[in-house]
């Protein structure tokens, strides 16, 4: 077990979940450049794969893009919304389990129903979004770049938006409720913002991508604090944030291909940069069905660089305080946070 202890926290590293595959006969979880993951008032893992990457400034690789099914066991349970998405940035659901993603080149939020699995390589030419709200602009309720989404307590969703540079909150019918923001680097501006989550106090928390940093709102958009900038704690294009029970800060430092932990108050606490020491099982069945081929060498054979995150995104965390984190590895990675403390183990030194 790989532990990390810092400040009377602990974590330990627990498991890693899904393998990298555009898809694989519908059997084995695989992602294809994972970069949101939402998980169900259910416990089941939504994770929202954007497609076969080849360029990584193009779009239009709908062919890959898709939602897959999961639980923590990593029993796949199946993938929709095949053909559904241009460039499928966010992923949230809702207090009944319905499934929202946005569209950051299609400028729409589209809403699915998470039993309507389409076994692999199927899908539903007419579209298999039950609603569909967002159209491209600047105003009140308009998008330009929908990305991260988050639900608060009262099933209200909150979007960003990279192109205009604010949130924007809405009913979960998409009827448009209050915005804040704007583009710039003072406090309460952003530059290009992707992920967003809400505590359980109903505050708001932002991944300022561009600005290197997180912002932390009250609900109707009052700027509280910043922080990533200090105390060692720097970010490098921040994708993502999540909060646990305790009010502990976990950002996807993106550009530095790891996972900053901050206290409450905005100081470092630690940094995760990925520990995946095995194979998950969809990465064991690789194995087991052709153990010769080069790609299950290449997983075995250098897998101290192949556990380090690549370019984490998305990040969750459940009721218990398991941290779930996505990279182009095409997996997740999850940690646990004990909270019972376990002291540092002390070497002596002798004379």
């Amino acid at each position: 077990m790989i532990t990390t202890t810092a400040a009377g926290r602990t974590w330990h590293f627990d498991r890693s979940l899904g393998r990298p595959t555009n898809e694989h006969n519908g059997k084995v979880g695989g992602y294809r450049y994972p970069v949101d993951l939402a998980i169900a008032p259910d416990g089941n893992i939504f994770v929202l794969s954007r497609g076969n990457q080849h360029g990584m400034g193009q779009i239009g690789y709908r062919d890959n893009g898709r939602v897959g099914k999961t639980t923590f066991d990593e029993h796949h349970l199946g993938d929709f919304a095949r053909q559904e998405f241009t460039w499928p940035t966010g992923i949230a659901v809702d207090s009944e389990g319905w499934v929202y993603v946005s569209d950051e080149h299609e400028n729409v939020i589209r809403k699915f129903d998470p039993e309507a699995i389409h076994p692999f390589p199927t899908f539903d030419p007419d579209g298999e979004a039950i609603a569909t709200f967002g159209e491209s602009g600047s105003e009140l309720g308009q998008f330009d770049g929908p990305t991260g989404m988050q639900f608060d307590s009262n099933d209200n969703l909150y979007v960003l938006e990279s192109g205009n540079n604010r949130v924007q909150k809405f009913t979960k019918d998409g009827a448009f409720l209050l915005a804040f923001g704007g583009p710039g680097t003072d406090a309460g501006e952003f530059n290009r913002p992707w992920g967003i989550t809400i505590d359980q106090n109903g505050d708001v928390y932002v991944a300022d991508w561009g600005n290197n940093r997180v912002q932390k709102f009250t609900p109707d958009g009052q700027h509280l604090m910043s922080f990533g900038e200090e105390f060692g704690g720097e970010l490098k294009r921040p994708a993502n944030v999540a909060v646990d029970s305790e009010g502990d800060v976990y950002v996807t430092d993106f550009g530095n291909r790891r996972v900053q932990v901050y206290e409450p108050n905005g100081d470092i606490l630690t940094s995760f940069y990925g520990d995946a020491t095995t194979l998950s099982k969809a990465g064991e069945y690789i194995i087991r069905r052709d153990p010769g081929t080069i790609k299950a060498y290449r997983m075995v054979k250098d897998y101290t660089e192949m556990g380090r995150f690549q370019r984490p995104t998305g990040i969750e965390i459940d009721g218990e305080d398991r941290v779930l984190v996505a990279d182009l590895c095409g997996r997740l990675q999850v940690y646990a946070k004990d909270h019972a403390y376990v002291a540092p183990e002390v070497k002596l030194e002798l004379e």
